[in-house]
């Protein structure tokens, strides 16, 4: 006979860990208790089987149950008489909060059984599946705690959550058609909202019929319309504002996504996963659907159903007695519900508002969302999620650190912000926040923020901010930090963005390649294809990009053509006749493009870059594929969207470029050899068809993957390096990335890549993190 207490650390409240020890204990004549706390699960077991209890507990876990650690102490005999689920304790500590979990198979088959109490329920749900951290008002994760605490269980619900051989033992948000939340459907009519009846099955004719309908989901709102109605995905575009940026979409099955999309076994396995994230798919030639839903490019943004409500909305019966096999819709526009660069929308009233104007019809419900959080974005590298938007069923998910650090904040960048906070050994990055612009941000910033401090009881020490001085989460953090009266650290873009592979991987020094659009540099100015050697000190310069002139400034971001034609002017100079037979000049007055060639010699209208992504934009634009980005990195996009399936970098395939070597201990990489290669291979063919454009792109694509070969090579002798970091938005371009790596391991570098984050700038603030907690601690 022996008694243990066991306490327990990790994803293990709303998961279904304590029915699963409560079982396990019975199972093994075990006697004792279990109770959630805020620090994670507390156990006292007293039997002759603890120890098998215990090796079961370690390798049987709950299959959403992530456990960090395990602390067993033997004490004396109590003589329990039973063993129970006791009352939650909340002993001031801090648990991991579990992300939110789509439907699983047994709720799916129960939800279209006519035979079953919860038949086209939308809020079905159990022990194994259902919302979590959208729902989580604070910690222990108990019913009272969430927003489910003003819907009192039915007899029936009250029953099964007591029992603890039923699914729904201690399912917090546990409910059904008689006690739980319920959807309403709201059309526009005469300028008011009317409630119309049956509001699923009147949702899908409305669908049918072309309109656009504002469903309130899991983590807010989402835009929804039929994926081939091209007047319906062009109204859609036209009330959001949204002129290019690609759409989600989400299909009732695999099946029909490999209709229209090439799937590997393991985007099959990311689609079927239960965290159900948007994954980017390769279209097949034959794809059936409209080009508008993602123009100028070769992927679709696909996702499965992950709540009760989408399933009903494909396959909801037409007769109350039969269940659908056939769905109503292939494929569904299901694009984030808000207003352009706003937060998405959580509340009903809010929607009816903001949305008045784009949606159609309202399909809401009333079991309120705490936690706003957008669909996750993912592709495939190497088997592994490669992250585009970290964000619902990822989220609130911990990344483990190598050691314990002191509790700081990383406030992020103004792009695709998330912040990072920093406790114990542990970095909780905050999901998908959005781009800094807006009141609306600010305010949806600093709701998370003060929701997952107040979750995992943590109080910053410091912060960590971006080195631009007109960043708005500058501004903030530097506002923060003296209200707070504690030190604010201003570190540089690129490298946080080599600094949060060093925390993923525990490294403090990383030699690393940091390619995107824009970062404020040390020198003041704009960098992006950096070259850099850091430490949790400091970090070294050593090559980048040869400066490209911005005439205009901002505009040349938006407007890719003035970047083309400031590459022309420093290629051959200031050649009007070669600038006429190039594509560009076809959409553009004579008379503009002489203005921007002057604008172009004017330093302060025209500040350098040595962003790789404006590299990407002159060359799209030169080629005549994509003249403008009304959306980030579009025409990076639509550069890289005509490299075919079968191409594979090969060295004999590039252009030349140029290494020169600075005064400042950096080399210059000099673009005008290759700028001079791709016009002459342009216009030596008359036929300017796809398969020209395609060979040039990827050629261009080959020569900046020589670049780093040659660079790394370089560096290697110079200083023995060994590993390479990999991160910034650049590489978000999937061919780029497989063929970098690829490229790196044969020449016996080890490449690193971003693993639990996104590689763009949502991961700048647990850089920033990291850097901040390692400064500390020394």
């Amino acid at each position: 006979m022996k008694r243990l207490q066991i306490k327990v650390t990790g994803v293990v409240q709303g998961v279904g860990f304590r029915p699963f020890v409560y079982n396990l204990a019975e199972n093994l004549n075990l006697k004792g208790f279990v109770t959630n706390t805020s620090k994670g699960v507390t156990i006292e077991i007293e039997g002759e089987k603890t120890e098998e209890f215990l090796q079961k507990l370690i390798n049987e876990p709950p299959p959403l149950a992530k456990i960090y650690s395990i602390e067993k102490e033997e004490l004396p005999l109590e003589g329990y008489k039973d063993f129970r689920i006791i009352e939650s304790i909340d002993d001031s500590g801090f648990t991991h909060v579990s992300e939110d979990v789509s439907i699983c198979n047994d709720c799916l088959k129960e939800l279209f059984n006519p035979a079953d109490r919860r038949y086209l329920y939308p809020f079905i749900n159990c022990t194994n599946c259902g919302p979590r951290y959208t729902i989580t008002l604070k910690i222990p994760y108990d019913r009272p705690n969430t927003t489910m605490a003003v819907f009192q269980m039915c007899n029936e619900c009250l029953r099964e959550y007591e029992d603890p051989k039923n699914r729904r033992f201690h399912a917090q948000p546990n409910a059904c058609h008689s006690c739980g939340p319920q959807v309403k459907l709201f059309i526009k009519q005469e300028g008011r909202l009317k409630e119309l009846a049956n509001p699923i099955a009147e949702t899908i004719k409305l669908i049918k019929e072309g309109k656009i309908v504002a469903i309130r989901g899991l983590g807010g709102f989402h835009l929804c319309c039929d994926a081939r109605n091209l007047n319906a995905i062009d109204e859609l575009r036209k009330r959001k504002k949204r002129s290019n940026k690609p759409f989600a979409l989400m299909a009732p099955e695999i099946n029909f996504i490999e209709k229209f999309c090439f799937i590997s076994q393991q985007e099959k396995e990311l689609l079927l996963s239960p965290m159900r994230p948007i994954v980017l798919l390769r279209k097949k030639p034959e794809c059936e659907l409209p080009e508008v839903l993602a123009p100028k490019n070769a992927y679709l943004g696909f996702m499965l159903p992950y709540t009760p409500l989408h399933y009903l909305i494909f396959y909801y019966p037409k007769d109350q007695h039969s269940f659908s096999e056939k769905p109503h819709f292939p494929a569904l526009v299901m694009t984030s519900g808000n207003i352009s660069e706003e937060p998405i929308i959580t509340k009903n009233e809010e929607a009816f508002e903001k949305l008045g104007s784009v949606a159609d019809a309202f399909l809401v419900h009333n079991r309120e969302i705490f936690m706003r959080v957008d669909d996750s974005v993912v592709s495939e590298l190497e088997g592994n999620i490669y992250f585009i938007r970290r964000a619902r069923g990822f989220v609130p998910k911990a990344i483990s650190l190598k050691e314990e650090l002191p509790e700081v904040l990383g406030v992020g960048a103004d792009l695709k912000n998330t912040f990072t906070l920093i406790k114990s050994n542990y970095a909780i990055m905050s999901q998908h926040i959005g781009d800094m612009e807006n009141l609306e941000t600010l305010n949806f910033y600093e709701e998370v923020l003060d929701n997952l401090k107040s979750l995992y009881r943590t109080e910053p020490t410091a912060v960590g901010h971006d080195l631009h001085p007109l960043y708005y989460s500058t501004t903030w953090a530097k506002q923060y930090a003296e209200q707070k009266g504690i030190p604010a650290f201003a570190l540089q873009h690129h490298y946080c963005h080599i600094a949060s592979i060093m925390a993923e991987y525990g490294l403090e020094e990383l030699f690393g390649i940091a390619f995107d659009g824009t970062g404020y540099g040390t020198d003041g100015k704009i960098w992006g294809s950096e070259f850099l050697y850091c430490t949790v000190k400091d970090f070294q310069r050593v090559a980048h990009l040869k400066g490209i002139s911005l005439p205009g400034g901002e505009k040349a971001i938006k407007e890719c053509f003035r970047i083309a034609i400031s590459l022309i002017d420093e290629s051959f100079g200031e050649d009007l006749d070669l600038i006429r037979i190039l594509p560009f000049s076809k959409i553009i007055d004579i008379e503009k493009i002489k203005q921007i060639l002057k604008l172009k010699n004017i330093s302060p209208f025209s500040p350098l870059s040595s962003g790789m992504g404006r590299l990407f934009d002159g060359v799209s634009s030169l080629l005549g594929i994509c003249q403008y980005n009304t959306h980030e990195a579009e025409a990076a996009i639509a550069l890289q969207s005509l490299i075919e399936v079968d191409m594979e970098f090969s060295e004999k395939d590039s252009y030349n470029f140029e290494i020169l070597n600075s005064s400042k201990d950096s080399l210059v990489i000099d673009y005008i050899p290759m700028i001079r290669e791709i016009v002459k291979e342009y216009l030596n063919y008359r036929d300017k068809s796809q398969k020209l454009l395609s060979r040039i792109s990827w050629k261009f694509h080959n020569t900046v993957i020589k670049i780093i070969i040659e660079l790394t090579e370089y560096f290697k002798d110079k200083y023995g390096i060994e590993v390479v970091g990999l991160s910034g938005g650049v590489f978000q371009n999937s061919y780029l990335i497989k063929e970098t790596i690829k490229s790196l391991r044969n020449i016996g570098i080890k490449p690193l890549y971003h693993i639990n984050v996104p590689t763009n700038d949502a991961c700048i603030s647990l850089g920033q993190a990291y850097i901040v907690g390692k400064r500390l601690k020394f």
